[in-house]
């Protein structure tokens, strides 16, 4: 990225009425015509500008010499010129519905190496006419030429003749007319029509805008518009900020400017640094590149991010609130100080997303807006299914690669490992770091070093740390251990009960990668609970394993004690307990399961769910105590965990001995939550994170048939798919909707299913609402209905004739891989309909996947009907890519599951049993009865006396 200073005048139609030009909207962005400051700079904004060609042309006296080989130059810009002003004219006619506009650019430039050539970015730009003076002499340089790189976007100034025309230590003075067109798309320079009420065309007349010399500003970051908008303002500060909005809305946007200048004043108070410019404006557009843009000092948004919108829940106003702040700490990482190159793309969005969240939830405390980090932020980046894994420091060239690095890596999971850090280094003292990066960098670029250099000066002067050998020179090293690595540690403890010592190993969730990374530990135990305190205990070095007395870690541990890893979820890593320390924690859980922390609470859900999903778990038993506590738990965080490992066992249990009682299980932990939730008043002040959980209680319920549920979402599915009555505010949010249609269909009489089909026939086939019904009724589970609905999608007789239609073999899948009832259902239809399926182009690609779901107990019938599909299309003399009936890809879906219950199921069928309704009668009695707590503290003893016994006879 450039940064350079610049002043520009811009010649623009004088909108002296409420509209102009049917109510036409002209947004210019700065167009990329520059060059680097240094070979780590760069200021190819691609986040907006067009990829189009460049069409060059000569003015009659300066002849073209195109620059025709893509791969004779890389795509970074030389280093040996560097700009030190810019002056930019733009003249646009747009009121006369002329689309092109000139301009003139001066540029300043210094030479730092001598060459015989200066290269600019030039994109969308045409007609060239160039200029250059030497500042020194004041001579115009009449020797020449320019050629255009069109692989690159590079405008290439070079002398006719071969030679060194520009000198070390000289100063030049650039001037380029050019020509350039208006867009509708939202890259580069673009416009977008509004109409007012009485749809009228303006008369405008012409004025000279004139802008003041911005600070020295990153090229990507520079914006303009023009428009007839209306705005509101308030200044604090004396910072002036104004929300823009068209003429028909001017009024709804007074909370997001008073939101914003909360924001602004809190991170000037936070970083200790004021926000740099006399003004901030926010402008709303009906299209916009994205949610929003961080243009200094005028950001731009979609509409309905910025302004209020009528009946929305809490879920969007939070969000378009999150946007709107972390646009704002762009004005700070990103604007102020900005990266080197987009290799450390993560330093502008990972700290915007991060302290986004940081200061809403200082303004405003009760959305607890660092609980739904959990849940909106952290859960996407803890996810195995990457779509490209990659260290957080990534180096790119090409466009493309520049464009794929704003990413979940850059975002999400940045934002993860700057929030380990801000608590592991203690927060004031890693804010102080980072202050003194943005203090010291300010108005310029930096790397990743600088930034580490500044957090270990100000981690050097914390005397909390001074005693700590790695204080004074190794944060460096600690943090690049996260930013080049490319996935997540798992950090194994296990305890030695008669030594006192804990062994910690370490190694990358991708078990097929040998990464090791420097990892921040803190502890709490049940002598020792602690869980507010965040700061880092122990590093773990970059190695296997180490083993350590409780003791060297300052914790205080007795033999019958809990140990807690990670409190409050701060660090970036799964924790794996022996199961010896998991019988500890389920007696605290029941005994009283409000000494641990709700976050921790939810991070042993959250770190079990891929033991379970992965067959590592040691002791079935250990996990059901653990889900067993639920029945007392009343906050929805760690409901909010638990969900996907309630949701996989019941998949994995379906069909089996198990199943009856593990839904009865279940029905009984979830009912007295659910009636609180959804038989009494909505309570008015639910943050984000209890809206989520609402909605996942709901699919636990709905999921084990408890009848509450099934009655709930039933009436709710009813009254929608019958009357056309919307779900209230309270349930607008995420996928809910789509979620109560399907567990409202769940059991539904033959009458209403007939009438639903009824609905489907008569009803426009474009529209949302048709495809959400249609979709849903995927989750019926009667095989009568389930047969009709597959007519209804792919038979010869369906009233919707869509063999062909790639929808309907969408469905198709859906159904598969959501419904388990279904899949008898679905074979018997293939067996009895190939011939008709087999006609469908997607036919065969779809039964190619839904083959990786085929068990071991439906392989002679895979294999019959795999013939027959083979025959079929062979008699037709079609081309196929048919799955090999020995393919290692059937039945790949399944086989740990299959793994799984061949493991467990039995094991869980005694402990549910066991557990059945006279046992779970009495504990829902007595919530800390002796009997319940004294039979679970006796199974936790005998479990560590086993461990103990078989130590000694290894």
């Amino acid at each position: 990225m450039l940064q350079t200073k610049s002043s520009w005048n811009i010649v623009i139609p004088h909108i002296n009425q409420a509209n102009c030009f049917n109510g036409l909207l002209v947004v210019l962005l700065l167009f990329d015509l520059n060059f680097s400051k240094e070979r780590d700079t760069h200021v190819d904004p691609v986040k907006r500008l067009s990829l189009g060609k460049l069409v060059t042309k000569t003015d009659g006296t300066v002849p073209i010499a195109p620059h025709n080989n893509p791969t004779s130059r890389p795509l970074r810009l030389p280093n040996t010129t560097y700009p030190l002003h810019y002056y930019l004219y733009i003249s646009s006619h747009i009121h006369h519905e002329v689309f092109e506009y000139s301009g003139n650019v001066t540029i300043d430039i210094a030479t730092r190496e001598s060459t015989n050539e200066i290269v600019l970015h030039a994109k969308n730009l045409s007609d060239f006419v160039i200029k250059i003076r030497d500042l020194g002499t004041q001579d115009i340089m009449d020797d020449l030429t320019y050629s255009y790189d069109a692989y690159a976007s590079f405008l290439i100034i070079h002398p006719v003749q071969n030679y060194q025309a520009f000198e070390a230590g000289h100063e030049y003075q650039l001037e380029i007319l050019f020509k350039g067109l208006l867009h509708e798309d939202t890259f580069g320079i673009y416009w977008m029509a509004y109409s007012d009420e009485k749809n009228n065309t303006v008369d405008v007349s012409m004025v000279t805008t004139t802008f003041q010399t911005t600070p020295a500003i990153s090229t990507y970051l520079v914006a303009f518009v023009i428009s007839n908008f209306e705005y509101i303002s308030e200044e604090y500060r004396g910072i002036k900020q104004r929300v823009y909005t068209s003429p028909p809305i001017a009024d709804k946007g007074r909370k997001a400017l008073k939101n914003a200048v909360r924001t602004v004043s809190m991170f000037e108070d936070y970083f200790g640094i004021k926000y740099p410019l006399a003004k901030l404006d926010h402008i709303a557009l009906k299209k916009n590149y994205g949610l929003a843009m961080e243009n200094w000092g005028l950001i731009t948004y979609k509409e309905d991010s910025l302004v209020e919108q009528e009946s929305v829940g809490l879920h969007k106003q939070l969000k378009d609130m999150l946007t709107q702040n972390h646009e704002i700490a762009h004005q700070w990482f990103g604007n102020l100080v900005s990266p080197q190159w987009w290799t450390y793309a993560w330093l502008n969005e990972g700290f915007a997303t991060y302290f986004s969240y940081v200061v809403t939830d200082l303004i405003y405390p009760e959305y607890k807006t660092m609980d739904f980090f959990l849940t909106d932020i952290a859960e996407r980046a803890y996810s195995y299914n990457y779509m490209t894994v990659r260290p957080m420091t990534y180096y790119v060239e090409k466009e493309s690669e520049i464009v794929s690095v704003f990413d979940i890596i850059s975002y999400q999971r940045a934002a993860c490992v700057i929030k380990m850090f801000h608590h592991a280094f203690n927060q004031k003292t890693f804010v102080r770091g980072i202050s003194k990066y943005l203090s010291k960098y300010q108005y310029a670029v930096a790397n990743e070093t600088d930034l580490f250099n500044e957090v270990q000066a100000a981690v050097a002067q914390d005397l909390t740390f001074s005693h700590l050998e790695w204080s004074h020179h190794s944060v460096g090293n600690i943090m690049y251990s996260w930013t080049h690595s490319e996935w997540i540690p798992i950090v194994s403890i296990v305890r030695d009960y008669e030594k006192n010592t804990i062994t910690i190993r370490q190694r990358s969730k991708d078990q097929n990668t040998s990464e090791h990374w420097w990892i921040p530990l803190n502890f709490a135990s049940a002598s020792q609970p602690e869980f507010e305190r965040t700061r880092a205990d122990y590093f773990m070095p970059p190695i296997p394993e180490v083993t350590l007395n409780a003791n060297e870690l300052g914790i205080e541990l007795r033999n019958n004690d809990w140990l807690i890893v990670n409190k409050q979820q701060t660090g970036f890593y799964h924790v794996h307990y022996n199961d010896a320390n998991l019988w500890l924690i389920a007696k605290q859980l029941h005994d009283d399961h409000t000494v641990i922390h709700p976050l921790n609470r939810a991070a042993i859900f959250q770190d079990m769910g891929p033991l379970i999903e992965n067959n590592e778990i040691q002791s079935v038993d250990v996990i059901f105590e653990l889900l067993q506590y639920l029945q007392y738990e009343d906050n929805l965080i760690p409901w909010n965990q638990v969900a996907d490992t309630i949701e996989f066992l019941g998949k994995n249990l379906f069909g089996t001995s198990s199943h009856k009682l593990f839904n009865h299980f279940v029905r009984q932990l979830i009912r007295p939550l659910f009636r609180r939730l959804f038989e009494t008043p909505l309570h008015e002040n639910l943050t984000n994170t209890d809206l989520m959980a609402r909605q996942k209680v709901l699919e636990m319920a709905c999921l084990v048939d408890l009848r509450e549920c099934l009655d709930y979402t039933h009436n709710l599915a009813r009254e929608s798919i019958f009357r056309n009555v919307k779900f209230s505010n309270d349930m607008s949010y995420y996928a809910m909707d789509e979620t109560i249609l399907c567990l409202g269909v769940k059991y539904l009489s033959d009458e209403e299913f007939n009438e639903i089909l009824n609905i489907l026939s008569k009803a426009e086939r474009e529209t949302p609402w048709y495809d959400d019904l249609i979709y849903s009724l995927r989750c019926t589970q009667s095989p009568s209905h389930l047969q009709q609905y597959l007519n209804l999608l792919l038979c010869e007789n369906s009233t919707k004739s869509i063999m062909n239609d790639s929808d309907s073999m969408m469905y198709l899948l859906y159904l598969f891989k959501s419904n388990r009832a279904a899949r008898p259902v679905m074979w018997n239809f293939f067996e009895n309909h190939y011939r008709v399926l087999c006609q469908s182009q997607m036919f065969i690609e779809n039964f190619n996947r839904i083959a990786e779901y085929m068990t071991k107990y439906q392989r002679s019938m895979f294999l019959d009907l795999h013939s027959k599909i083979a025959n079929e299309l062979e008699k037709v003399g079609r081309q196929s890519s048919l799955i090999a009936n020995d393919s290692p890809h059937v039945g790949k879906k399944v086989k740990l599951s299959e793994t799984f219950l061949e493991k467990f199921n039995d094991q869980i069928y005694e402990w549910l049993k066991r557990h059945h309704q006279s046992t779970f009668a009495a504990s829902l009695g007595a919530r800390s009865s002796a009997a319940q707590i004294g039979r679970l503290f006796r199974v936790a003893g005998k479990f560590l006396r086993k461990m103990q016994e078989r130590k000694l006879r290894l």
